[in-house]
């Protein structure tokens, strides 16, 4: 159905004819959609069923549907990934499921082969069978008595990859995705590498997927084989870290994790992004590159939904992705498709100034992404550390290459806002080269990626650089606006080394991460460079020479013009929680910090989580996790950065304990990484398994 036609009263006197069925209707009069909530359709869960692969394989799925929905078939709703269905996910998806199944949809919960209670085995994430399972699983939704033949996936982090993978794929069943937090290239920016560079969530993660992968089936679902089953779980797995350090470049293992082929997805996408989160960068390149129908919203969040954003504000999303998947799945024109492109959320404050307060800001609107009317306000670098518009002299400048430096950007993907956001950055940058404007006679948006049009000499074979855009305020506070980093001996798409020849001035391209910021009159902009980002960032296999050209160097700023008016933001925004209030910058302490004196610093970033079990009563298990950090680096050797790491995983009933734990040591040497990673099972406080990996790895331009 289109949409009503007629006046307001005509429209009032029809919504008890659509009470029924609810669903998103755009009268003549209005300039947005209406929702039109549905009957109450209660919900009826299937905890358990099958379904089988082409290779007899079969994967467990869990369903919640409305009751009727077999008379009245719904459109179908996929999650898929591997962190249990039963346990860890079960309450978000109930809590997703309670604003979905009412108004009339199916969420589908599938574990990917060899996790939760499904079968087979999966020893790597993302992996071709894994993969090559999503169509089947479409197929067989689509299927069902009580779908009407539409399927879509949604998803956040893990699932949103995998939900881009499967769209890449033009299954025919499958109409649209939601993919929050996500990727469609698993080189470029998930946890493997940063502008080239390896990083230190390749250890992080390596470990913890890893543990995701030797959880036990639940017995309660696979019955006396569960031992079995977890037992050939342990026994097939790899050296996984090992396994991505030999994949340092852009090679087949990347190109089979990397959408190269937009034309290839049909379905529609709503990709959706934080500023705070590693993923940003997504949104804005399948917005460009994407044929298909598309939207993106960008907010000030971090690696969550938007209804449970941190930091907020947050917004009403069940209605939004309601709408969406009204118009996809039950084919309800509601208006959705003719609003912008892309939402913006542009910050007028970080989160280290605002936290736990909400980030001040406005949502801003485009057409299209890029936007027809955007500018590129061009910046050179100066030999006298300003970073003006005007031409300049050309000379060369050091860049610093203290091992320490970056500390105040502890993670890719900060989770714990008051600990883990990037901090005011005054530290680094007086350790740092700095090029800054005179104060701004105007406030300024950008939006966009700001770009670092390098000239450099190396006397190394490889460097890498950092730059991190600053807002420094009139009281002489600099504030993260966004940041980025480059391994300078690769190729522009990161599938060749190319040795750095010592002494000639080069070219390359530094692209930074999306922002989405105003900067204020009177404040200045500025530009930190240094060689290194710990800890995030492995460091060269030796100590770099590095000289920024300047005068010819120089930043590209993406500048939003000012508009006289904005489309209005249909989304709700959600109440501030009373005990949220802003209380200024946080004094928390942070994991990351700089220890000693000029000459002798180290750098340290720690945590530790103790694994506790907590009772999920549903089905009366207890579950926990656990793990800890240990990274250390010292000043004057870039071979020092050891980082360990570990975690811990359990799951308990009366009669049953299954433990396991999976640690990660990585360390260098000039020409190697060096990897120990091991695992350790105990059932009921006994050793079932332990296994051991020592590796050392060549270093290919890294």
């Amino acid at each position: 159905m289109s949409g009503l036609r007629g006046s307001r009263r005509e429209f009032i006197a029809t919504v008890g004819a659509f009470a029924a069925i609810g669903g998103w209707y755009r009268p003549a009069w209005a300039d947005t959609a209406v929702w039109v909530p549905p009957a109450e359709r209660k919900i009826r869960v299937i905890e358990n069923t099958w379904i089988e692969m082409p290779d007899g394989v079969k994967l467990a799925a869990r369903i919640l549907l409305p009751q009727d929905a077999e008379t009245k078939p719904v459109g179908a709703i996929l999650d898929y990934h591997g962190y249990t269905k039963r346990r860890g996910p079960r309450r978000g998806d109930d809590r997703t499921a309670a604003w979905l199944v009412p108004r009339g949809f199916a969420l589908v919960r599938v574990d990917v082969r060899g996790t939760g209670e499904s079968g087979g085995i999966i020893v790597n994430e993302y992996d071709l069978p894994e993969q090559a399972d999503a169509g089947p699983v479409i197929r067989w939704i689509s299927q069902q008595p009580w779908c009407n033949g539409n399927v879509g996936m949604r998803g956040i982090s893990y699932s949103a990859i995998t939900a881009y993978q499967a769209a890449a794929k033009g299954i025919p069943e499958l109409k649209a995705i939601v993919a929050a937090m996500g990727t469609e290239n698993g080189y470029t920016d998930d946890v493997h590498t940063l502008g080239g560079c390896i990083i230190n969530e390749q250890v992080i993660w390596g470990t913890l997927w890893k543990r995701v992968m030797t959880n036990p089936p639940d017995p309660a679902i696979v019955g006396d084989r569960w031992q079995d089953m977890w037992l050939e779980r342990l026994e097939a797995q790899l050296p996984l870290v090992s396994e991505w350090m030999r994949h340092q470049l852009v090679d087949q293992y990347w190109r089979n994790r990397i959408l190269t082929d937009y034309s290839k997805v049909k379905c529609a996408v709503y990709a959706v992004g934080g500023l705070e989160d590693s993923y940003i960068n997504t949104v804005p390149r399948v917005l460009e590159r994407l044929s298909s129908p598309r939207k993106g919203i960008i907010g000030p969040w971090g690696h969550q939904w938007p209804h449970g954003g941190d930091p907020g504000p947050k917004i009403d999303w069940a209605v939004e992705e309601t709408r969406w998947w009204d118009h996809w799945l039950n084919g309800h024109d509601n208006g959705i498709m003719d609003e912008p492109m892309l939402r913006s959320y542009v910050a007028e404050a970080t989160t280290a100034q605002r936290y736990p307060g909400d980030i001040p800001g406005r949502w801003v609107a485009d057409e299209t992404w890029p936007p027809a009317r955007s500018q590129a306000a061009n910046y050179v670098l100066g030999a006298d550390g300003s970073l003006s518009r005007r031409q300049m002299r050309r000379d060369k400048r050091d860049v610093p290459g203290d091992v320490t430096i970056g500390t105040n950007i502890p993670l890719l993907s900060p989770m714990d806002m008051a600990s883990q956001a990037p901090s005011e950055q005054s530290v680094d940058d007086d350790r740092s080269l700095i090029f800054e404007t005179a104060p701004l006679a105007q406030d300024i948006d950008i939006v966009g990626q700001p770009v670092l049009q390098l000239r450099f000499v190396s006397d190394k074979a490889v460097a890498k650089i950092s730059a991190r855009l600053n807002e420094v305020t009139p009281d002489g506070r600099s504030w993260l606006l966004t940041y980025g980093v480059r391994n300078l001996a690769h190729n522009a798409d990161h599938t060749a080394f190319l040795p750095i020849a010592p002494g000639v001035e080069h070219a390359q391209v530094l692209v930074l991460n999306h922002t989405s910021r105003r900067v204020k009159k009177g404040s200045r902009i500025r530009l930190s460079v240094s060689q290194n980002q710990w800890p995030i960032v492995w460091p060269t296999p030796e100590a770099v020479n590095l000289q920024v050209v300047t005068g010819i160097s120089k930043l590209d700023l993406p500048i939003r013009p000012a508009r006289r008016s904005e489309a209005s933001m249909p989304i709700a925004p959600l109440p501030e929680h009373a005990d949220r209030t802003p209380q200024g910058e946080s004094q928390i302490e942070r994991p990351a910090k700089v220890e000693g004196t000029a000459g002798n610093r180290r750098g340290v970033f720690k945590a530790t989580l103790p694994l506790e079990l907590e009772l999920l009563k549903p089905i009366g298990m207890r579950i926990g996790d656990g793990l800890s950090i240990d990274a250390t680096v010292s000043e004057g050797d870039v071979n020092s950065y050891r980082i360990a790491f570990s975690s811990e995983g359990g799951s308990e009933r009366e009669d049953w304990k299954a433990l396991v734990r999976v640690e990660t040591t990585m360390t260098s040497s000039p020409r190697e990484f060096i990897v120990e990673e091991g695992i350790e099972a105990t059932l009921n406080g006994e050793k079932l398994f332990a296994r051991r990996w020592f590796n050392r790895i060549p270093r290919n331009g890294n």
